[in-house]
């Protein structure tokens, strides 16, 4: 739990973290990140086994990013496949509902410790880390509150599970993030 206040705090402070799924995914060639995209548009499953498919190449390009070759693997494919469902998702929820990315950001900004914390929660368990605690398991709902959204409405269902989706990977990144820039140099 205190690795996750820690990642928050981190990531609030003007000398964050680099976002290695983001440099890495800038220098895989445009053709091969505009063919996982269009999976990803088929469903997050297939957008995720064309990101694996890419998995080797991705590694040693984050070596670049990192500047080391000693960091975890799982690390570094959580940051990266984090770094495109918040492309696939918030792109969607523009195309549903015309809402940006900035706009998803903000929310996320915006949002309660509550919203927050049960995100990381959630977001933290493939890291094998527990907690925040969830306070409220419904404090989700004001993200998509903040946005206008709501999962009653069916018109918006597809925009307000993508949102909640980018908000995991929004949180996912920043805990992959925090361990790889903290990570202790093995030799």
């Amino acid at each position: 739990m205190i690795q996750i206040f820690a990642a928050i705090a981190l990531l609030s402070a003007p000398d964050a973290p680099s976002a290695t799924g983001a440099c890495a995914w800038s220098r895989l060639p445009e053709a091969e990140q505009q063919a996982v995209m269009t999976a990803y548009d088929r469903g997050m499953s297939q957008g995720m086994r064309a990101l694996s498919q890419r998995g080797a190449d991705l590694l040693a390009i984050s070596q670049d990013c990192t500047g080391r070759s000693d960091l975890p693997p799982r690390w570094i494919h959580a940051a990266i496949a984090s770094h495109v469902i918040q492309l696939g998702a918030s792109a969607r929820v523009e195309r549903e509902k015309g809402l940006s990315r900035a706009r998803l950001d903000r929310a996320w900004d915006e949002a309660s410790e509550a919203a927050r914390s049960c995100v990381f929660n959630n977001a933290a368990k493939p890291f094998g880390i527990e907690g925040p605690t969830c306070p409220d398991r419904r404090a989700g709902a004001t993200f998509l509150a903040s946005l206008g959204l709501s999962t009653a409405n069916r018109a918006d269902r597809v925009a307000a599970e993508q949102t909640l989706i980018y908000m995991n990977a929004k949180a996912q990144q920043m805990i992959a993030d925090q361990r790889i820039s903290k990570a202790p140099v093995r030799p």
